[in-house]
C-alpha cells in the first residue's frame, strides 16, 4: 500500500495578488496540486505610494486570508508556509498588519527578503526546467515581480551573478504616476527610466553571450498568453506586441486585451521592462515557465519531508551565490575551500557534542567561505569589516536573522571570544548566542588548521576519550604551526562544549 504523506500548503501575500496552493506529496517527492487560488490586492499600491498599508486594504487582506484559513481546515492541512514580499516588507506599519492577520485569521505570515524570494523562485524553476538548460549553457534569468526585478546568470550549472533592482512592474507604475499624466509619450519615459536604473547592470551583462533568456513572474505569463504561447515567446511576436502597445492608451490596452485592473496596471511596465532586458541578449526566444513564488514554497516544504535532487541543486545555487560574494571581495579561494572542508568535517564529527543541526551546518559553511572577506577593506579590524559586509549582503535563501548569526560567527573568528560587552552579541537571543559561540569555536579550529595557507592538513579525525576530545591531524608536511595555533585557539571550543582538547598529528605514508 502506498504511503500517503500529509497535505501541504503555500501562501504568498504579494504586492498585487494573494495566492495559495494546497498540494499532496507522494513518496517519490512528486507534488500534485489540489487547490490553486488567487485574489487581487492593493497592498503594493498602498506601500509604493504612501509607505503604509491602508486600513481598508488590511481588512480586505484579512477577509481573503480567512477564506484561505478555512480551506486549510477543510483539507486538514497542518504544514503550511505563508510569506509576505516587498508590499508588506517595505510598509512602515508591517508589524501591525502581520499582527492583525495573525489575530483574525490564525495564519502566521513570515516576511522574506529578496534573496529568500529568489531562492524559492529558483527552487520552482529547478522543478520545471529541462536539466541541460542550466547545467550546460549560459542563461540569463530575470524574475520580474511587482516590487522589484532580480537578475541572475547561470553558467555551466552554477549561479555566478545576481542583482536585485527596485523597478518592479507595479512599483514603476506608482513611482512614475505623476509623469504619466504630464507626458505625451509615457512608454518612452518609462523605458528611459528603466534604462537609467539598469545602466551599471548593462555594462556587466553586455559582454556575456547568453544562450538562453528566461523571464519569470505572474505578469510575464500574461504577456506570454497574449503572444499565443505557453512556455515560450518568440521575439518576433513579442516585438510586434511591444510596438503596438507604444501607440495605445491604457483604456485601449485594457479593452483590447481584456485585462482586469490589477493586470492592466502592470501590463505596460512588464512589456517595457522585458524589452529593456531583451536588448541585452541575442535570444530569439524567451522561455517563460509557468511558475511563481508559491510553487517554490510548496517544493521547499516538500523537500523538508522528502529530499529530492532539485533540493540539492537549490542548495548548490545558494553556495554558488556565496562564492560569488567571496570572489568579489578578493578571498583566497584555495584557503577558503580548505577552511570550508575542515570546518564541515569537524562539525560532522562532533555532532553529538555540539547538538546542532542542518541549518547551523549551513551557517558554518557560509561563514567559512566568507571568513576573510574583511581583508578586502583593511588588514586592521578585518573581522569588523567582514561582519558589516556579511550583515548587509543579500545572500540567496538566507533571512536577515541568518545573516546576523553568520556575521557574528565570522566576527569572532579571531582571538577574541563572544562577550556580553559587545552589543552585536548581547542583542542576540540566548539560543542564538549559543549557536554563534559553538560555530565560531569550530571556525576558529578550522582556520587554525590552515593558518599557513599551505593546505598542509589533509584531514582531521576526532575521537572521544572520557571528557577529552582527541583531534588527530594527518599531513604530508610538518604541521607544527597549525598544531600550535590549533591548541591556542581551542579555549572557546573547550568552554562551550565542556571537553578538553588534545591535539595529535600523524604523517601520511606514500
Amino acid at each position: 500500500m502506498e504511503l500517503k504523506l500529509p497535505l501541504i500548503a503555500a501562501i504568498d501575500v504579494g504586492s498585487n495578488y494573494i495566492q495559495m496552493i494546497i498540494a499532496e506529496l507522494n513518496p517519490e517527492g512528486q507534488v500534485k496540486i489540489l487547490e490553486d487560488v488567487i485574489q487581487p490586492t492593493s497592498i503594493g499600491r498602498d506601500t509604493f505610494t504612501m509607505g503604509r498599508i491602508d486600513r481598508k486594504t488590511i481588512q480586505e487582506t484579512c477577509e481573503i486570508l480567512k477564506g484561505f484559513s478555512q480551506l486549510l481546515k477543510d483539507y486538514r492541512v497542518k504544514d503550511y508556509h505563508a510569506v509576505g514580499t516587498s508590499g508588506i516588507r517595505e510598509a512602515e506599519n508591517r508589524e501591525y498588519v502581520l499582527e492583525l492577520i495573525r489575530l483574525k485569521t490564525k495564519i502566521e505570515v513570515e516576511i522574506i527578503n529578496s534573496a529568500q524570494e529568489r531562492f524559492f523562485m529558483y527552487r520552482a524553476l529547478r522543478s520545471r526546467l529541462p536539466g541541460p538548460l542550466l547545467a550546460e549553457q549560459t542563461t540569463l534569468i530575470v524574475n520580474l515581480a511587482s516590487g522589484g526585478v532580480e537578475t541572475s546568470i547561470y553558467e555551466k550549472g552554477a549561479l555566478i551573478f545576481t542583482e536585485y533592482l527596485k523597478i518592479g512592474s507595479l512599483r514603476l507604475r506608482e513611482t512614475l504616476a505623476d509623469l504619466e499624466v504630464k507626458s505625451i509619450n509615457f512608454p518612452a519615459v518609462m523605458e528611459e527610466f528603466i534604462d537609467s536604473k539598469t545602466s551599471l547592470l548593462k555594462r556587466f551583462l553586455q559582454d556575456i553571450k547568453f544562450t538562453n533568456f528566461i523571464m519569470i513572474g505572474n505578469e510575464v505569463r500574461t504577456v506570454a498568453n497574449l503572444c499565443g504561447e505557453d512556455q515560450r515567446i518568440e521575439v518576433e511576436d513579442f516585438t510586434k506586441l511591444y510596438e503596438k502597445l507604444l501607440i495605445m492608451t491604457d483604456d485601449q490596452i485594457t479593452r483590447t486585451y481584456g485585462l482586469v485592473k490589477n493586470q492592466a496596471d502592470t501590463f505596460l511596465p512588464t512589456v517595457i521592462t522585458l524589452h529593456c532586458f531583451l536588448k541585452l541578449t541575442h535570444a530569439r526566444q524567451i522561455y517563460v515557465p509557468d511558475i511563481s513564488l508559491k510553487n517554490g514554497l510548496i517544493h521547499d516544504l516538500a523537500d523538508g519531508l522528502i529530499e529530492s535532487p532539485q533540493s540539492k541543486d537549490s542548495l548548490n545555487d545558494m553556495i554558488s551565490s556565496v562564492w560569488y560574494i567571496a570572489n568579489r571581495f578578493g578571498a583566497d579561494r584555495r584557503h577558503a575551500e580548505q577552511v570550508e572542508k575542515l570546518a564541515l568535517s569537524l562539525f560532522d564529527q562532533t555532532g553529538k557534542i555540539h547538538g546542532l543541526g542542518h541549518q547551523e551546518r549551513l551557517y558554518l559553511q557560509v561563514a567559512a567561505i566568507l571568513h576573510a572577506v574583511g581583508y578586502f577593506i583593511s588588514f586592521t579590524d578585518h573581522q569588523e569589516h567582514a561582519y558589516r559586509i556579511i550583515r548587509h549582503r543579500n545572500i540567496m535563501g538566507l533571512s536577515a536573522r541568518d545573516l546576523i548569526l553568520i556575521a557574528n560567527i565570522v566576527r569572532y573568528n579571531t582571538q577574541e571570544s563572544p562577550s556580553h560587552q559587545d552589543e552585536n552579541y548581547e542583542g542576540l537571543m540566548d539560543r542564538d548566542k549559543i549557536v554563534v559561540s559553538k560555530l565560531a569555536a569550530l571556525l576558529k579550529l578550522a582556520e587554525a588548521l590552515d593558518v599557513s595557507h599551505k593546505n598542509k592538513v589533509e584531514k582531521v579525525e576526532v575521537h572521544r576519550k572520557g571528557e577529552q576530545l582527541i583531534f588527530t591531524m594527518y599531513s604530508w608536511q610538518d604541521p607544527f604551526l597549525e598544531e600550535w595555533t590549533f591548541q591556542n585557539c581551542s579555549s572557546l571550543f573547550e568552554e562551550v562544549t565542556g571537553m578538553q582538547v588534545i591535539v595529535k598529528r600523524k604523517g601520511l605514508s606514500l
